[in-house]
């Protein structure tokens, strides 16, 4: 006898425009979601899924987007509650430097929590950090408080700390920089640091390998950290071509395409992410698509770059040619999360260039995946990933339903989404958060804001 009974399923969410950012970027219509065990178990359209599920919780998207959450894949989530401070400084002798010297773990703590609200209430589900958290363990529970996916690596990894002195004076700060490696010694026992957090299974809080990078690690911290990334199983990530100047001098120094020789070395591949890149010459477009390195495209330090020297921004060239580029914010200093995609596209219209919905969406979600090593657990609505699920507002003055992954990946949210899933588990629902207690956050970040300003002397 055939056994017709639906199978069954936790959450069930249906009736939406489901942009799934699979390889053929599939949208369904009146598309549905089923989430079984914090997994992705079906996608397909609300009659059928309707048919074939028994669900312990329904969700009717009432034809909103359903997307795949953002991830940010590079913040230096310390540094925002500085968003505000930064004019502040301007013709003071305070530098960014002296903020981030006067962190302590409360602080880092409260700046984190205060992102993690925000992002969830501007459709993200994850976050990178590159390694500018001095205290990762004050970091690390927000992924648990808040309900959102954190990457963590080692802080502040290099061995040549006097090249950004040189090369970026107005980031750093004579005890910022006591707070760096002292030596090679010193830089080598930090590596590795956060993996450990890799062996929990399912965890929101995952380890990589990061270098600062920009030219302040030497050849043996930088194979070293290479083959540590290698032999783990897991993401190497460093800045690159940040400041277009300092890295054309390089070039000029060894007489040749920094791109060039890192391939000669080995250096590229698909488990390396380079932050910035500012400078793109077209010969390296090929040999970044060849071997598959990441990168990661921060748009408004880009157009600061290409407003202060000689930046050759390709990023669309990249994408265009399957080369895996993300978005991030970098330091939001001029806009909330949700405008990130309104500023690359600002972006690319300062270099006379255009791109499509599709591959904005692509950059903020499984490409910034990818970025990080987790394109395989998250970044699209698929069969088998962690259900990481955002669904839009009905009210949204950008939900227009003419082109819903512009609106979506583009414009910014006129109203918060109507729910934010991470791990099959709903953080964020009607405008406010599940687990954060939203207005504590936002007193303990300004009072830490106010007490940093005080030790800097703002």
């Amino acid at each position: 006898m055939t056994n017709n009974a639906p199978d069954s399923c936790d959450l069930l969410i249906h009736s939406g425009i489901v942009l799934t950012v699979d390889e053929q970027n599939t949208v369904l219509d009146d598309g549905a979601v089923a989430v079984k065990d914090g997994r992705i178990c079906a996608v397909g359209s609300t009659q059928d899924l309707q048919a074939r599920f028994t669900a312990t919780e329904t969700f009717d998207a009432q034809g909103c987007v359903v997307h795949p959450g953002f991830i940010d894949a590079h913040i230096h989530i310390s540094q925002y509650t500085s968003r505000s401070v930064l004019p502040r400084m301007s013709g003071t002798a305070i530098t960014m430097g002296d903020w981030k010297a006067a962190l302590t773990p409360e602080d880092e703590h409260a700046s984190a929590s205060l992102a993690a609200v925000d992002y969830l209430r501007r459709g993200y589900t994850g976050f990178v950090d590159p390694g500018t958290i001095f205290e990762p363990d004050a970091v690390a529970p927000v992924a648990q408080e808040a309900g959102i996916r954190i990457w963590l690596t080692d802080p502040y990894v290099a061995d040549q700390v006097e090249v950004l002195a040189r090369d970026e004076p107005d980031l750093v700060s004579p005890g910022f920089m006591r707070r760096w490696p002292a030596n090679t010694d010193e830089a080598l026992k930090r590596l590795g640091s956060q993996l450990f957090r890799n062996r929990e299974q399912g965890s929101l809080v995952r380890g990589f390998v990061g270098l600062y990078g920009a030219g302040t690690a030497t050849s043996v911290l930088h194979e070293t950290a290479r083959h540590l990334a290698r032999d783990n199983g897991v993401q190497f990530q460093e800045h690159r071509g940040y400041n277009p100047r300092a890295y054309l001098d390089e070039e000029a120094r060894n007489g040749c395409s920094t791109i060039a020789r890192l391939a000669d070395e080995g250096v590229l591949g698909p488990g390396t992410t380079f932050t910035h890149m500012n400078v793109v010459h077209p010969g390296d477009i090929s040999i970044l698509a060849k071997t598959g390195t990441r990168i990661i495209w921060c748009p408004f330090a880009q157009l600061r770059a290409l407003g202060a020297g000689p930046a050759e921004p390709r990023m669309l060239e990249l994408h265009e040619e399957g080369v895996s580029v993300a978005l991030a914010t970098d330091i939001p200093r001029t806009q909330n999360f949700d405008a990130l995609g309104s500023v690359a596209v600002a972006g690319l219209a300062a270099t006379g260039q255009s791109a499509r919905g599709s591959e904005i969406m692509r950059m903020r979600t499984i490409d910034a995946a990818r970025s990080i090593g987790a394109g395989d657990q998250v970044g699209s609505l698929e069969v088998g990933k962690c259900a990481d699920i955002v669904v839009r507002s009905p009210i949204a003055g950008e939900m227009l339903g003419v082109d819903p992954v512009w609106e979506t990946a583009v414009l910014g949210l006129t109203e918060p989404p109507r729910l934010v899933v991470t791990n099959g588990v709903t953080q964020f629902r009607n405008g406010a958060t599940v687990r954060l207690d939203m207005e504590k956050t936002q007193h303990d970040a300004r009072g830490s804001s106010r007490r940093m300003m005080d030790r800097v002397g703002l």
